[in-house]
């Protein structure tokens, strides 16, 4: 993949680095992005046919279906860029309807051309960003939850799309196999995404960092907090609402990155059930 411009002048690498995800999104969402394509393409090349009708992590959707989702969220971001770039329509779909049918459509092609227009759109996608200047890298895109955001922003988001569901593939990756700094961002977005409901009321998280230093988010010394404690990649697995299928999906045949388990919820310092997660997008 390659990155808007080089870094060939202080002023210019300066005016370029703006462009980028920030640290906080991601040291490199540039390089996430591409080892979570290539990862992802590995996977669905490696399943037999005959596997990809079969069950993915989320509800109701096979590995098929997540495949899908995933090529079909590529051409979104191409759709918009390419609208960005000609000043036009700058939204990933129409509609959720016209997202959804595109998905239906392509989760029913035969298993060869399901893996071929995954890789073909997230090519595509990397084509499209590295044609990108500095001028259009700082224009807004309309995102599939339409919100206006930089197009810079989306080398995260695809980032996030591509790790995230490679998890939910069921093939015994999990949180653990996500680079760390990406865990943390993922488990930073979904609690500004409760805080911001309100969701996260009564609820607090300790974890590790990427960087080794301890992480909390919320009041974990309020007593009357439930407090959910484990490491980066099983907090984030609660967090995203996918901990409790990864460990069910954790078979001595299809062993899992996260051998830790589930993580641990305590009130006032004692143990209690492990909550479910509020809703995340």
């Amino acid at each position: 993949m390659t990155t808007p411009t080089p870094d060939s002048a202080n002023a210019d690498a300066a005016t370029t680095q703006s462009n980028r995800p920030t640290a906080a999104e991601s040291t490199d969402a540039f390089a996430l992005a591409e080892q979570g394509e290539r990862a992802f393409s590995e996977q669905i090349a490696a399943l037999p046919d005959g596997e990809l009708s079969g069950p993915s992590l989320l509800p109701g959707w096979s590995r098929a279906t997540v495949i899908a989702h995933v090529a079909c969220n590529a051409a979104g971001f191409i759709r918009a860029t390419q609208g960005v770039i000609a000043g036009g329509d700058t939204r990933m779909y129409d509609d959720r309807a016209q997202r959804d049918a595109q998905i239906a459509a392509l989760e029913t092609a035969p298993p060869a051309e399901l893996r071929r227009r995954s890789d073909e759109e997230s090519r595509r996608l990397q084509d499209t960003w590295a044609g990108l200047s500095d001028e259009q890298w700082r224009l807004t895109f309309t995102s599939g939850q339409g919100k206006l955001l930089p197009v810079r922003r989306s080398v995260v988001f695809r980032a996030r799309e591509v790790w995230v569901h490679l998890v939910d593939l069921n093939v015994g990756v999990g949180f653990g196999s996500v680079p760390a700094p990406l865990r943390e961002a993922v488990l930073r977005e979904v609690w500004l995404s409760w805080t911001t409901r309100g969701a996260d009321d009564g609820l607090a998280i300790t974890t590790t960092a990427s960087d080794g230093a301890p992480l909390t988010l919320g009041a974990a010394e309020d007593p009357a907090v439930t407090v959910v404690s484990g490491t980066l990649a099983q907090v984030t697995a609660w967090a995203t609402g996918r901990a409790k299928s990864i460990a069910t999906a954790t078979t001595a045949d299809q062993p899992t990155d996260q051998p830790d388990g589930l993580p641990q919820a305590t009130l006032a310092g004692l143990p209690v059930p492990l909550p479910q997660a509020p809703g995340w997008i």
